[in-house]
């Protein structure tokens, strides 16, 4: 027994040295620089004040290697470069940060089709407003005879040093919505007018944290303000709805917000997660029940690179709503969650969702990459959970994307899905600009 305590030292002896000497050799093999200053190349819209805000550090500055690698990482990860190359210019001691910009200013289009209300979305975009990683933009929507509505918004996705996060929008809808019964059959019509305005705020929970690190967390508040006009209804399609009894309805939220985020971007791929939480309280007026109600939602990605050419992509969501308003309740189906399916082919305060994605470029070239894409998608919808759980709606399908790498997330989107629930069997196509779900979106 002695004999073999002293074996069992002996080796942890040994594998403490070998620790200790790749610990001692990374530590001589880490390089330190004293930074004087920081100069930019090939900035021509981006705002170089800002860039160094961004980054964290107030020169002069001692860096290491690995600092340096994590500044490119940062700024690689804003997407709104093609490349950013970071280096130390000896004969100077300034920090070289050689950016490749995008084109960050692009149209927004898309639609979706086979089966219920037609929808199609036009506007514009741009991620990178004054060179300082601001969002602006607008956009009209039409589902299908109804008079166009408008989005305006304004946000700032990386403030604070890229570890908070504000933004405004101001929305008015005027929505036609079709609804089914559980074989699928069209039983009735649904029109209104609607406008809101949501805000939010996130900042970081560790404030004084190394700039550097790839987690962000945040904790904020959203507050979201809607009107809803009395609807037109056409036959009883929205029995389940709590729907205006006078002229107006209105809905106010408040919610407290909780973000994580590690993800990180190279060459248009994504790696890594991002969770949403938010939950509080929805007050109602104007309906045929007012009252106080809760209100949650959470929101997960998570990306996987397996290859250089390869994304896996997981994408759920969750909702819970304690009244089930026009303003509260989930459409299932259309063109944000389950492909294949008409848009409110099931509706609800709850619902939940998911879609898995394999993208997968199969040509690539400096101006054009070719990628297809496998997915399934499934998610359920109804007036709880019980409900929600009687019928699965599931689809699968393919894809495939054009993008343009000079152009901020410029995809051209096609998608075919074949769909199916315990009573039907249905299949659609959806097109538009951007990738079905990533984790950054304008919206």
């Amino acid at each position: 027994m002695k004999i073999l305590r002293r074996q069992i030292s002996a080796y942890l002896l040994v594998l403490a040295g070998f620790f200790l000497s790749e610990t001692l050799a990374f530590a001589v093999n880490v390089n330190q620089h004293q930074v004087s200053g920081l100069r930019v190349n090939g900035a021509v819209r981006t705002d170089i004040k800002w860039l160094k805000d961004y980054i964290g550090f107030e020169f002069p500055a001692y860096l290491s290697d690995i600092d340096i690698q994590r500044i490119r990482h940062k700024l690689i990860t804003t997407d709104v470069f093609v490349d950013v190359q970071v280096r130390v210019d000896d004969s100077t001691s300034e920090l070289i940060v050689d950016l490749d910009e995008k084109w960050t200013t692009i149209p927004v289009i898309r639609g979706a089709y086979g089966g219920g209300t037609p929808l199609l979305v036009a506007g514009v975009y741009d991620m990178h407003a004054y060179g300082r990683l601001l969002t602006l933009g607008v956009e009209t929507k039409k589902y299908g005879s109804a008079p166009p509505g408008f989005t305006l918004w304004a946000k700032l996705p990386r403030s604070a040093k890229g570890k908070g996060s504000s933004g405004i929008e101001i929305w008015r809808d005027f929505r036609r919505r079709n609804y089914y019964d559980s074989a699928g059959e069209m039983t009735g019509k649904l029109g209104f007018d609607s406008a809101y305005v949501r805000l939010y705020h996130l900042v970081p929970l560790f404030p004084e944290a190394d700039p550097l690190a790839p987690e962000i967390l945040q904790a904020g508040v959203e507050l979201l303000s809607r009107r809803d006009r009395k609807p037109v209804v056409e036959k009883n399609s929205a029995a389940n709805l709590n729907l205006p009894e006078q002229r107006n309805a209105w809905e106010h939220r408040v919610l407290a917000s909780f973000v994580f985020d590690n993800m990180s971007v190279e060459d248009q791929q994504l790696e890594g997660r991002r969770l949403m939480f938010k939950s509080g309280l929805s007050k109602s007026e104007g309906v045929v029940t007012p009252g106080l109600s809760n209100y949650s939602e959470v929101e997960v990605f998570s990306f996987h690179r397996p290859s250089p050419d390869v994304n896996i992509a997981l994408h759920g969501y969750l909702q819970a709503a304690g009244s089930p308003t026009i303003s509260n309740a989930f459409h299932l189906g259309g063109f944000d969650s389950v492909r294949g399916f008409p848009d409110g082919i099931r509706y609800g305060a709850f619902a939940a969702y998911s879609n898995l994605e394999v993208r997968r470029e199969a040509w690539t070239s400096k101006w054009l990459k070719v990628a297809t894409v496998a997915f399934v998608d499934a998610g359920v919808a109804g007036k709880d959970f019980k409900d929600a759980s009687e019928d699965l709606f599931r689809s699968a399908g393919a894809g495939v994307r054009l993008s343009i790498p000079k152009v901020h997330r410029l995809v051209f989107r096609l998608d075919y899905a074949l769909g199916r629930s315990n009573d039907i069997s249905t299949s659609g196509i959806s097109l538009g600009l951007n990738q079905f779900f990533q984790p950054y979106k304008p919206l």
